[in-house]
């Protein structure tokens, strides 16, 4: 098994999808907290997250992070087949004295106007979120994932999703998960961001 597919069981085992307060006070140190004020897991994925809107990135909030918690991270991937996923965006060193990560962040390496904050990339890609756009009229199910992490890791802006993934797996104290569905509408036209495709 993979290293990212590693990362992907034991992040489920302590996951909860759900909105607002996520899970019960004996899941995690000090019940992590992660809600968003956009995301409804009872819902679809908002279009404005996705190629048929804006394409931006959602907003998180975090509370009662475990210690010593040192920064948070956020990654986000769907199914590409049976065993393996596609993760379309890796955020990782946001402070630790943040409690929210805002929409829309930049398609920057680094995110200096959330503490210098770093974003990773697909393969030959470019830093920063890339927005779900799967097939037309096929439900696809995408998965945002926050962690508490144990240190700021050294991972430079602009490292591949893999590598990314991997030291946040190493480092994770604490940390949710929403899983959100999306289905692309059938009229919708063709779009260049796709990260189904």
């Amino acid at each position: 098994m993979r290293r990212r597919d590693v990362l992907a069981t034991v992040a489920g085992a302590t996951a909860v999808g759900v909105a607002g307060c996520a899970g019960s006070e004996a899941e995690t140190p000090r019940a992590f907290r992660v809600s968003s004020p956009a995301i409804d897991p009872d819902e679809q994925l908002p279009t404005r997250f996705t190629c048929t809107g804006e394409g931006v990135s959602p907003p998180f909030a975090v509370d009662r992070a475990p210690e010593p918690t040192a920064g948070f991270a956020v990654t986000a991937s769907f199914n590409q087949g049976p065993i393996t996923d596609r993760t379309f965006w890796t955020l990782w060193n946001v402070p630790p004295d943040r409690d929210r990560i805002p929409a829309a962040l930049p398609g920057e390496a680094v995110v200096e106007s959330l503490g210098g904050a770093r974003q990773g990339r697909p393969e030959g890609g470019e830093p920063g979120y890339l927005s779900p756009c799967p097939p037309r009229g096929e439900p696809f199910t995408y998965r945002f994932q926050v962690y508490a992490l144990s240190e700021r890791l050294s991972v430079e802006g602009g490292a591949t999703h893999d590598d990314a993934s991997e030291a946040i797996g190493n480092a994770v104290l604490a940390s949710r998960r929403f899983s959100v569905e999306y289905t692309r509408p059938s009229s919708d036209p063709d779009t260049e961001t796709a990260s189904n495709d």
